[in-house]
């Protein structure tokens, strides 16, 4: 608090009077005396060493000295008495009557001044009251100076005076402290010349502070202008000035006014709108509500994605657009998550102002006040239609072959199995016909792919024409396809003429020739049948099984012609036991070799390789996967041979990562494999044997995973993870997969098939099936392989599509592990990032 010393006017004053001559201070006193008001108590000394002792002693009201004393004189007794009485009125007495010595008292801090011997009572009363006047005015002043520098200094901003001259010269007569903390200049400096503090401006408002400043001049109004300045270690710093002009008599302009730093605010107002532009522009819906569950703010994304207007949704519980399809326990259990957690994420299915239900992934999440209190909710939602199309479109394709349109071999077994049971139950029989043209790879080899392709549309509409609405069609393979007859009479020998019977219609719609182009081909097949139910434990596998080594045997006997399953019981079966037999040794001695077909980014650049499999017969030579594969996925054998195969992948692995290249190796896992309750423990097994990293092992599963127990599927797959194990999932597109599931493990990669690759660049339904998984792929955050790159158009079509991974002859046929790691180590690698 500042301490403000008050002086009286009226009543008693204390007066010490310095007076070394008995007969002026005599005088002095009865002057004194002789006042009625005020009234005066006067203590006298003869020296200035006993008036510094009194004043020490005690408080005074006026001062009253001579300058001629015995221990001091002149002009000095004023400084030595003003050093230690600062605040109280002085006045001196002097002999001389000198206008200019008096003026030099006055200089000197005196109030006032008489001469001895030409003052009476009321001079001497009026003089000692001005003199209090005077001095009580100089302390008022003083302490509204000091109280307005004060203020200045501890208010937030910069108070200020800024002068404008008629000539254009600037200056501060005033500023605050603040100077130096908003400018980095002393108020001291620009007192004079304000071109310190005018040198921080920006440059882009150099000229809009200009034109602010002689706006205000012109017109008399008030200043307000924000605008940046450039400070050596802040940077972009933002100041606001408000102020009021007046115009002096000499023609300058000075205004009164304070400058604040909004460099703060600036960035809240920036981060504002940067945030109101989101809201307003961001793809997502976003809408607010109060603890009440009233809608407080949606977005135009909201209004677009639900058909309804802000004005009509504003004050609404978000009730009015529930789609119905969710239980009660749904939403309690998404109360209970966000109370729990403040945050709630998942689909949802909710209803449109059109009454069109559609799927929402929605993210709700609890807002709270400064207090900690809930205050509002926002969720942020996107439409999932485009995306659940997709998956229907997925779903419809996957059971479907692209090129004919007919049932796929998924589609095919899942029937032959629901054919099983209802004949086995109600007592029934039915028949599946396995078909293969006859010479197909020549026509397709010697009239080129695209005639082939059209041959086997033309072979497809023949065949469905000739079936019942009930019996199913389907191909399987490149030439394969495959008939259902779900339902044929009793007993066994009348449903196998029946049976016969089709498969023969069947032949001769093919053997009709087909015009292709200007030219007639011939066709014929090779028809296998299988009677079902055979046995009580057969599956559909069985007995597509079955129809194949018919069909096969037809072959072997000549082609053209149908075999019943039963005329195979003899040399075809024991040569696939006998077989069977020597892979099981091939395992044991060591005769599987591996092999490994490079796989490279859209510019070339290897990034990782498929581990393949291929046996050193001893007698019959290198032999090829699709000759003993299929043999082995039929029996236990897969799993010896996926176990020799994941034990020579880690092994390179380890020396890989020894000779410092880091490379992703992929190898196929069978699902009897998969299956096996100890498949974790024995891949962790594995890979602590050789040493491998992990992270650079990628299992292919088939989409056929998913059909076992889904929960074991995602246990094992989630352990595996933990480890860094990539997993990625084969022939995308061909299986049994179901997006549900699919989305639900935790994949890294999606493998197209090279059924669909093939044809992309030529047939609009392969391209758009391409098309569709790649969006399936972006959506789930997969990095994609394309199997089967065999035509630099191809990759063209593939490397327009984003950044996709292609394998295939075009870069490279499997070679053995050996030749594979030397051209390796002259190759540039890159690791994918999966």
């Amino acid at each position: 608090m500042l301490r403000v010393r008050v002086f009286k006017l009226n009543g008693r004053y204390s007066v010490l009077l310095v007076e070394d001559e008995p007969a002026d201070a005599h005088l002095a006193q009865q002057v004194l005396r002789a006042s009625r008001s005020p009234v005066f108590s006067v203590v006298w000394v003869t020296t200035l060493t006993l008036a510094l002792q009194e004043l020490k002693q005690q408080r005074f009201d006026v001062l009253l000295l001579d300058l001629s004393l015995p221990d001091s004189s002149g002009i000095e007794t004023v400084h030595r008495l003003r050093e230690v009485a600062s605040e109280m009125p002085l006045v001196v007495l002097t002999g001389h009557d000198d206008t200019s010595f008096a003026l030099q008292t006055l200089e000197a801090g005196a109030q006032d001044y008489l001469v001895k011997g030409k003052f009476d009572t009321d001079a001497l009363v009026r003089t000692i009251r001005y003199a209090v006047e005077r001095k009580l005015l100089s302390v008022n002043l003083q302490q509204s100076h000091d109280l307005l520098h004060k203020l200045s200094d501890h208010v937030p901003g910069l108070i200020f005076q800024f002068r404008l001259d008629v000539d254009g010269h600037m200056s501060f007569p005033f500023a605050s402290r603040a100077m130096l903390e908003l400018y980095g200049v002393e108020a001291d400096a620009v007192r004079d010349d304000a071109t310190a503090v005018f040198a921080f401006q920006h440059p882009e408002d150099t000229a809009g502070i200009a034109a602010s400043i002689q706006e205000s001049a012109r017109t008399l109004t008030p200043w307000h202008h924000e605008y940046r300045i450039l400070l050596p270690e802040q940077g972009v710093r933002w100041r606001r000035g408000d102020a009021r002009p007046e115009k002096q008599a000499d023609g300058s302009i000075l205004w009164h006014g304070f400058i604040t730093d909004i460099t703060e605010n600036k960035k809240i107002e920036a981060r504002l709108e940067l945030a109101s532009r989101v809201f307003e522009t961001t793809g997502e819906a976003i809408v607010v509500t109060d603890v009440s569950g009233a809608i407080i703010a949606v977005n135009p994304a909201f209004c677009r994605i639900t058909g309804y207007s802000e004005a009509e949704v504003i004050g609404k519980n978000p009730r009015m657009y529930k789609s119905g399809l969710h239980k009660q326990a749904f939403y309690r259990d998404f109360w209970s998550e966000l109370i729990k957690r403040g945050q709630w994420c998942g689909e949802i299915w909710n209803r449109r102002k059109n009454g069109e239900l559609y799927a929402q992934w929605e993210s709700v999440a609890t807002i709270k006040d400064s207090k900690g209190n809930t205050s509002s909710y926002v969720a942020v939602f996107s439409d999932m239609s485009e995306i659940k199309k997709a998956q229907a479109e997925v779903e419809e394709l996957s059971w479907r072959d692209p090129l004919t349109g007919l049932a796929n071999r998924a589609l095919f077994l899942r029937q032959v199995e629901q054919a099983l049971v209802s004949a086995k139950r109600d007592d029934y029989f039915a028949a599946v016909l396995l078909i293969d043209l006859d010479r197909f790879k020549e026509i397709n080899e010697a009239r080129g792919l695209a005639i082939g392709d059209a041959l086997l549309r033309s072979v497809a509409d023949r065949l469905g024409q000739t079936l019942h609405r009930d019996d199913l069609l389907a191909r399987l393979d490149s030439d394969e396809f495959a008939v259902l007859l779900p339902r044929l009479h009793i007993p066994r020998e009348k449903a196998g003429r029946e049976a016969l019977a089709v498969a023969e219609k069947l032949r001769a719609a093919l053997r009709c020739a087909i015009e292709m182009d200007g030219e007639f081909i011939h066709v014929d097949a090779s028809i296998g049948i299988a009677m079902l139910p055979d046995t009580p434990q057969e599956t559909a596998i069985d007995v597509l099984r079955q129809a194949d080594m018919a069909m096969t045997n037809a072959k072997v006997e000549g082609r053209s012609r149908t075999m019943f399953f039963e005329s195979l019981m003899g040399e075809t079966v024991r040569a696939r036991f006998q077989l069977e037999a020597e892979l099981r040794l091939a395992i044991l001695e060591d005769q599987l070799r591996l092999y490994l077909q490079p796989q490279v980014n859209s510019s070339g650049v290897q990034v990782g390789a498929e581990a393949l499999v291929r046996w050193q017969h001893p007698t019959r030579g290198l032999t090829l996967p699709g000759l003993f594969i299929p043999l082995a996925e039929s029996s236990d054998l897969i799993i010896s041979l996926d176990r020799w195969m994941l034990s020579a992948v880690c092994r390179l692995l380890a020396e890989l990562d020894a000779e410092g290249c880091s490379i992703r190796l992929s190898v196929n896992i069978s699902p009897r494999h998969f299956q096996q309750a100890d498949f974790v423990s024995e891949i962790q097994h594995q890979l602590e044997a050789s040493g491998a990293d992990p992270s650079r092992l990628v299992l292919e599963l088939t989409e056929g995973i998913v059909i076992g127990d889904i929960g074991d599927v995602i246990a094992k797959m989630t352990l595996l993870s933990t480890l860094g194990i990539h997993f990625s999932i084969d022939d995308f597109g061909t299986g049994y997969s179901s997006l549900a599931y699919i989305k639900r493990l935790p994949i890294h990669e999606l493998k197209i098939d090279k059924s669909f690759i093939q044809d992309c660049t030529s047939d609009p339904n392969d391209a758009a099936l391409v098309e569709t998984i790649l969006s399936i792929a972006k959506h789930l955050h997969f990095q994609v392989v394309a199997e089967g790159v065999e035509t630099q158009g191809q990759s063209e079509f593939l490397n327009a599509r984003g950044q996709i991974v292609h394998q295939g002859y075009l870069y490279g046929r499997p070679e053995p592990a050996a030749v594979w790691r030397a051209h390796l180590s002259q190759s540039v690698v890159t690791v994918l990032d999966l």
